[in-house]
């Protein structure tokens, strides 16, 4: 694969993936080399052809100055911004063997759905946020009470409700309802990390507000808490905790390495050395089975899938009924806003696909 940057003069080019040990953009250390009588430089890697993986130029000038820039010449797609702002708006490269991920293509596609934003003030966290909420295409009874999704990390320019609207639009999935909810900056950090207040924020305060002003279900089986990466964390924790409220978790490339007394750190190796067991493999493996379904995904190519295959095995073990898979990627937007599509079929199936589920 070439990669092909237009730089200018006096400035080096290399790139960086999000693939790799790093929960980021791993750089490749090998400078992009100029192409004699052109204004190009370019840098050719040998590379599995299963990859989709997103990719950022890193420009350095010779006054030290550092600029990291999409692909000019493959811009980001739509639904590259993101509320972790290190990832947003990346070029994406997607290999000829790559999976395909036709209902994000049918996302892309299609106008943004309407959404509705509204601020919410907590008691409990002392703060407020900002919530999007996205009803289903086509016409709703008014007597009819929707299943619903929250997911976190939202923002108005997410992905989850253009894809529920392609699944519903293709008879896929029942009409759900998609809810955002906005992290606030560097509270990020403390909030998704199995913080029981903010779990309780969701259960106590946003639960109530979003039901006195949308038709929503109050089954648990239809409802789903969802996130990536810390976003996963809080999202399988707070439904293990809470399953009374939310009986489905979409878990995607979840942080479940995380322990307040550990530092980050990857790999298999790793594991031999930590104490104490990670959080929400610890809780899952001392709790009862939960009346929860989970939907959970990690990049072959990250290096945190050690303990979400560790987490998989302690869910199979007990009982769970629960989806684990593993995509030719990292940890990455690039697949999540994909996979969410297999996510919310696995949750909200309409009871035709259900019947051939079970089978």
């Amino acid at each position: 694969m070439t990669f092909v940057d237009e730089p200018g003069a006096d400035t080096t080019v290399t790139l960086a993936v999000v693939l790799g040990p790093k929960i980021a953009f791993n750089r490749i250390d090998t400078e992009f080399t100029a192409v004699p009588g052109t204004p190009f430089r370019t840098l050719t890697l040998r590379m599995r052809s299963d990859l989709r993986f997103s990719y950022v130029f890193t420009r350095c000038a010779a006054a030290g100055d550092e600029q990291q820039v999409p692909d000019p010449f493959n811009p980001p797609p739509r639904f590259s911004e993101c509320s972790v702002d290190r990832f947003s708006g990346a070029s994406v490269a997607v290999l000829p063997d790559a999976l395909p991920l036709p209902w994000l293509d049918q996302a892309e596609a299609q106008p943004a759905p309407a959404m509705e934003s509204a601020v919410l003030a907590s008691q409990l966290l002392g703060n407020e946020r900002r919530i999007w909420v996205s009803m289903p295409p086509g016409e709703l009874s008014g007597e009819r009470a929707l299943p619903f999704v929250i997911h976190l990390d939202g923002t108005p320019e997410h992905s989850a409700p253009s894809v529920r609207d392609a699944l519903v639009r293709a008879g896929l999935i029942r009409p759900c309802v998609v809810v955002l909810v906005d992290q606030l900056g560097p509270r990020r950090y403390k909030e998704l990390l199995c913080d029981p207040a903010f779990s309780r924020m969701l259960v106590e305060e946003l639960l109530p507000w979003l039901r006195d002003r949308y038709p929503l279900s109050r089954d648990p089986g239809d409802v789903a808490l969802a996130g990536e990466s810390f976003g996963g964390l809080c999202a399988g924790w707070t439904a293990l905790h809470h399953p009374a409220t939310f009986g489905n978790a979409i878990i995607q490339s979840p942080s479940c390495g995380y322990h307040p007394e550990l530092k980050g750190g990857t790999g298999a190796g790793e594991l031999l050395r930590r104490t104490p067991m990670p959080t929400l493999i610890a809780d899952f493996l001392a709790a009862e089975p939960a009346p929860i379904r989970i939907f959970h995904d990690a990049g072959e190519l990250e290096g945190s899938n050690t303990h979400s295959r560790w987490l998989d095995h302690v869910l199979t073990g007990k009982g769970y009924d629960t989806v684990y898979r593993e995509f030719a990627g990292g940890h990455d937007y690039a697949w999540w806003r994909g996979l969410f599509a297999d996510a919310l079929r696995w949750c909200f199936p309409v009871k035709a696909e259900r019947a051939r589920e079970s089978h």
